[in-house]
């Protein structure tokens, strides 16, 4: 399931001529060619969105917070992560957060956290997790993973190393 909205484009956009060759707080130029993210606009918006398809996709499935094994959402950052785990009422332990290693590598997150949650056990073959996806363009969605043995995820610790 994947959506996009297009008209929050002014949430991302190019500044004004006013701040051409200004130098921010930590010493660096910013240009009429640097973007702008508006990002109190931006954790707003996440916060309306990702709640509402997560419900959706539970409420379409048939299925609960409760019935899920593992969240995996984008690993944007730890503040919104945070926000999100809250809004929705999933247990700290239901929710996998991974960028405290490594940040947020944009479009690897969800790889990335997928992969650490194995190599920690948090997710293990035949566990349910739901993968959230949200970013570039205000664009989210939303996947099922099921049957985690065909990503490498046994109880075989040899074959896990794949």
């Amino acid at each position: 399931m994947r959506e996009s909205d297009c008209a929050r484009r002014g949430m991302r956009r190019r500044p004004r001529q006013r701040t051409r060759n200004r130098v921010d707080a930590d010493g660096n130029v910013r240009t009429s060619a640097n973007l702008y993210m508006n990002g109190p606009a931006i954790f707003i918006f996440t916060l309306r969105a990702v709640p509402k398809l997560v419900q959706e996709l539970l409420s379409r499935s048939g299925k609960e917070v409760a019935d899920i094994d593992l969240f995996v959402f984008h690993q944007a950052n730890l503040y919104m992560l945070e926000h999100l785990r809250k809004k929705l009422k999933i247990p700290a332990e239901k929710f996998f957060v991974g960028m405290r290693e490594c940040g947020n590598t944009v479009s690897c997150t969800i790889p990335i956290a997928l992969k650490q949650a194995g190599e920690q056990g948090r997710l293990k073959a035949g566990d349910l997790a739901m993968l959230v996806g949200f970013g570039v363009g205000y664009s989210w969605e939303r996947r099922w993973c099921g049957g985690c043995r065909r990503m490498g995820f046994t109880t075989d610790a040899r074959r896990a190393q794949r």
